[in-house]
């Protein structure tokens, strides 16, 4: 080939490599699974996850403050008669129990 037949085609290819990134990279800026469509998505998990992470610091205050109750000085007797009762299973006849689910209490 001359150089007059290979300038066309070397210009061909160069101009169809650059137009094809600009094109991966455009896609993946507009549409991709951090792109300008998925940013509304992405700001609701993380408003999602502020509102667990609040909850989780109120739960983790919660048994923290249990906590030192058993590990002060004197033990509060309330908290050691139903740590008792909840481990041994020492119910009288007449106690009513009600079981709370933990995971779904909203402190």
């Amino acid at each position: 080939m001359t150089a007059m037949t290979r300038k066309p085609m070397t210009f061909f290819v160069s101009f169809a490599l650059i137009s094809a990134i600009i094109s991966f990279f455009g896609f993946h800026i507009v549409s991709g699974e951090r792109g300008l469509m998925a940013r509304p998505g992405l700001e609701l998990k993380i408003v999602q996850a502020e509102e667990k992470l609040a909850l989780l610091n109120k739960h983790q205050r919660f048994l923290q403050q249990r906590i030192s109750l058993l590990h002060s000085g004197s033990v509060d007797a309330d908290i050691l008669a139903e740590t008792a009762r909840s481990e041994l299973g020492l119910y009288g006849p007449n106690d009513v129990i009600i079981s709370i689910d933990m995971s779904d209490l909203k402190f």
